[in-house]
């Protein structure tokens, strides 16, 4: 029985985190931007390229860190090196027997040798790695808010991928109801015609019109699976799932957007992700050319080294503890730049042209932005425009369909009239549709270029 406990509470464990990292199936707008936000690839990038920037950055810190390293040489010298020395010509000492002047040489180390060490240095004062810190962190600002912007780019996306989505599933429902309405109203023509009532031309005429409304049905069908995929892709979602959006469209969505109109107009640089990057690009252009210009400057290590240097004539003979003697040292080593082949005067000259490259590109972006600004604005105003024209459109359409039918209902219109008022309400259903769409993407443009998209 235990057994089985055991074995139940396990299957319920795993079916239990199966489910949790089942994918969500319905999302409203703000949810499926959320969740692409943390499964869009692009976002998943700038935060691996974040992390790679503060590893950067803990390098350029390891550098003023004390500095260890262990060496080891096992040394056979086949030949000897000798100490060259001079006779005395008399006196005491080992060159006393020789002449004054004469060479006297001879090997003063045995042949083989062993010299383990261990050294230390730590800068004190070195104005390239104290310049490096200060550009790994303005390189690891820049990459948080590139995380910004990858985040602000994939909001938009969804946007419009979300209510492309919503525009075309309504511009199909609309389609499905004309759809029903006009094969009635083929099937009553049919019947007239049967009846004696109406002409063969006129059940024709209702055909086409039907078999043309069926084929827009299916282009948007296929138009509603695209936007479907795309918005998946923007998610980073599977195919798999079903994808139920649960926002509407509706009127107060564009009461929102007129509202922008009328509303003051901001400077946009300082809410804008990319000004920030750009100043944050002039931050770590200037650190850049401090750390070029350090090569023209000093450097002082304190430095220190201990080791043993023993020897002898056989290798087997090293281990012997008698000669393990050792020895150590502690100092400074000043280490100064005379003369580099002008690298360093290069160096700094390309750092130097590089600020005026990113001094140049903030100017154009200035210029860009109020560019976006400017036509977003216009944008705005057009698809207003549109949209109120659109309705006005498709509210006369529905009228004269209206009016029209009743006509026909007591045979006052023609046949022909009714279809092309069909014809006339279908096309301004399409382009009310797309108002409406084209107006919310304007805003989401604005939104984009006034910098209102914070994340």
């Amino acid at each position: 029985m235990k057994k089985i406990s055991t074995l139940l509470f396990i299957v319920l464990t795993l079916t239990a985190s199966a489910q949790s990292q089942q994918e969500p199936t319905t999302f409203s707008l703000q949810q499926a931007i959320d969740y692409g936000l943390g499964e869009n690839y692009s976002v998943k990038n700038s935060v691996l390229q974040r992390e790679m920037t503060t590893a950067r950055k803990g390098e350029v810190m390891g550098a003023l860190l004390p500095q260890v390293n262990a060496n080891a040489d096992l040394l056979h010298y086949f030949h000897i090196q000798n100490t060259i020395l001079e006779g005395a010509g008399g006196g005491t000492g080992f060159t006393a027997s020789y002449p004054w002047g004469q060479v006297v040489h001879g090997g003063l180390m045995l042949p083989n040798q062993f010299l383990p060490n261990a050294s230390a240095s730590q800068a004190l004062f070195d104005k390239s790695a104290f310049s490096l810190q200060g550009a790994a962190k303005a390189n690891q600002d820049i990459a948080t808010k590139n995380i910004s912007k990858n985040k602000i780019d994939v909001t938009v996306s969804i946007t419009k991928a979300y209510y492309s989505v919503l525009v075309n599933e309504k511009q199909l429902l609309a389609i499905n109801t004309n759809l029903a309405r006009l094969d009635s109203v083929y099937k009553e023509t049919n019947a007239r015609f049967q009846s004696g009532l109406a002409r063969n031309i006129e059940v024709s005429r209702t055909m086409v019109s039907l078999n043309n409304m069926k084929e827009q049905q299916q282009s948007v069908i296929r138009t509603v699976a695209l936007s479907r995929s795309i918005l998946r892709y923007q998610m980073n979602l599977s195919e798999s799932n079903p994808l139920i959006l649960t926002d509407s469209l509706h009127e107060n969505q564009i009461s929102e957007i007129k509202q922008l109109l009328s509303a003051p107009r901001e400077n946009a640089y300082e809410n804008r992700i990319e000004y920030s990057i750009i100043k944050s690009q002039q931050q770590y252009n200037a650190y850049d050319l401090k750390t070029a210009m350090a090569g023209h400057y000093p450097r002082l290590l304190a430095i220190g080294t201990v080791g043993y240097n023993p020897s002898a004539n056989q290798f087997s003979n090293l281990t012997q503890s008698d000669r393990w003697i050792q020895y150590s040292n502690v100092g400074f080593r000043l280490q100064v730049p005379v003369f580099s082949g002008f690298a360093v005067n290069y160096r700094v000259q390309q750092k130097r042209i590089q600020q005026q490259i990113t001094d140049n590109n903030k100017k154009s972006l200035e210029k860009e932005i109020n560019l976006e600004v400017e036509q977003a604005l216009i944008n705005l105003h057009n698809t207003i425009q549109t949209f109120n024209i659109q309705k006005d459109n498709l509210e006369l359409a529905q009228k004269n369909l209206a009016v029209l039918r009743a006509e026909y209902e007591v045979g006052i219109a023609l046949n022909v009239e009714v279809t092309t008022a069909e014809a006339d309400l279908i096309q301004a259903q399409t382009n009310y549709y797309q108002a409406v769409y084209s107006a919310l993407v304007a805003k989401a443009d604005y939104d984009k270029a006034v910098g209102n998209i914070v994340k």
